[in-house]
């Protein structure tokens, strides 16, 4: 490591640590406000992140206590504090240095907490697991009926209250939120965790997370892409119109369809975004451009859908052992107003390309008018993408590595609590 004691605050891909838990949460629109517990040794750096940053729902930091538990009664606590919560409002409990939890993943946890009451997220476990007593196998466990807790633990606040009150009179030491909602005889549910949902406790997981983020010495590679089309314009509605040639709608972006959009002039559906992207993978790849894949799909077959093509890039990146480390597009159009709808076309590529949204980045420009996208004839797309060889999974997937990260003390900052 760095010679950084704090685990949180080291450094990956050019960001602290934490930067990735609370962005995942400050990014969530089910989560109306965070409140970060940290200790005394980082509550000031903590604090500079948030700022530096511009974490807008982060409304609280507090300081924890020695355990899990006492920093969670203390960051309940003061979150009562400040925005007296109702009894059936939801709790997002999360670990700090749990940096990679999905946007699906915390809306499938909250719905299911909506319904149950309380709801974690976790791994199945793949290996076989024996019980051992007196340095002997004492019984094989059914992994089937097993799970390794992650977070983020979702739990009614009014159930929450009575399972922390509960625990102090019963003297009861949880090592999660589940364990002291448990102890009150409540049901919680679980949701399967996503893959890349992993605590950073050891350094091996600390390099995985580099890996990851695409901070890494691994063989990757780079493609650029770019694809554009006019507006197309109904000629017979020009004779009725003498003033000038009428749009027709129905405009594609990123697989999503906005019926009211100014439609594209293509042979496909005219997706520019799908189509950049394309042509970045296949560039890295030393391939041909989407022409040479798209237009005896499109002509011969008559796939207009450019989901479609871009999934024979991505069988390609499977085939290759490679995976995407992340997107970014720079879109040139007057019409439509791109910042509006990034998010959904985010959460569209997300699911096509089966990625993070985390890992997407669109921005876009008008031109100042100095090109035919700038005056609004049409939409102009530039893709620039990472790829990364996969690593090669270990057989041991839920055993722990040896190397511990070396702190001062344990951090609980990064336990995020949100309102619904």
């Amino acid at each position: 490591m760095s010679g950084v004691t704090d685990k949180l605050l080291e450094k990956v891909a050019g960001h602290p640590l934490l930067y990735y838990t609370i962005a995942a949460l400050n990014d969530h629109d089910r989560i109306s406000s965070v409140t970060i517990v940290v200790n005394k040794n980082n509550r000031s750096e903590i604090t500079r992140i948030v700022k530096e940053y511009k974490f807008k729902k982060v409304r609280l930091i507090t300081l924890g206590g020695l355990t899990r538990q006492e920093s969670l009664s203390r960051g309940l606590s003061a979150l009562t504090t400040k925005f007296k919560p109702k009894k059936n409002d939801l709790i997002v409990v999360h670990n700090g240095a749990n940096p990679m939890v999905s946007y699906n993943e915390i809306t499938d946890a909250i719905e299911s907490a909506e319904v149950n009451g309380a709801c974690i997220v976790g791994h199945k476990i793949e290996n076989t697991v024996k019980k051992i007593k007196r340095k002997a196998v004492a019984e094989t466990l059914d992994r089937e009926e097993l799970f390794a807790a992650q977070t983020p633990q979702i739990i009614q606040y009014e159930i929450l209250k009575k399972a922390l009150s509960s625990a102090v009179k019963k003297n009861l030491k949880a090592t999660d939120e589940a364990m002291l909602v448990e102890a009150l005889g409540c049901k919680v549910a679980v949701v399967e965790a996503h893959e890349k949902n992993l605590k950073i406790t050891t350094q091996e997981d600390l390099e995985r997370l580099r890996f990851l983020l695409g901070d890494n010495d691994q063989h990757f590679r780079v493609g650029i892409g770019q694809d554009s089309h006019v507006f197309e314009h109904d000629e017979a509605r020009a004779h009725k119109n003498p003033s000038g040639k009428s749009q027709k709608k129905g405009l594609v972006l990123a697989g999503v369809h906005f019926p009211d959009g100014p439609k594209l002039k293509a042979n496909s559906d005219g997706d520019v975004i799908l189509h950049a992207i394309f042509n970045a993978i296949s560039q890295a790849f030393g391939a041909e451009s989407l022409g040479f894949y798209a237009d005896e799909m499109c002509e011969k077959q008559g796939i207009k859908d450019s989901v479609k093509y871009l999934e024979v890039m991505l069988e390609k990146i499977e085939k290759e052992n490679f995976e995407i480390g992340n997107l970014g597009l720079m879109v040139e159009c007057k019409r439509p107003k791109i910042d509006p709808i990034a998010k959904k076309l985010k959460e569209s590529l997300g699911k096509i390309l089966k990625i993070d949204t985390k890992l997407i980045g669109i921005t876009a420009t008008s031109g100042e008018n100095l090109t035919s996208f700038g005056l609004g004839l049409g939409i102009q797309c530039f893709a620039i993408v990472s790829l990364f060889e996969k690593p090669i999974k270990s057989t041991h997937k839920n055993a722990k590595s040896h190397t511990k990260i070396q702190r001062k003390s344990k951090p609980k900052s990064g336990r995020a609590r949100g309102k619904r």
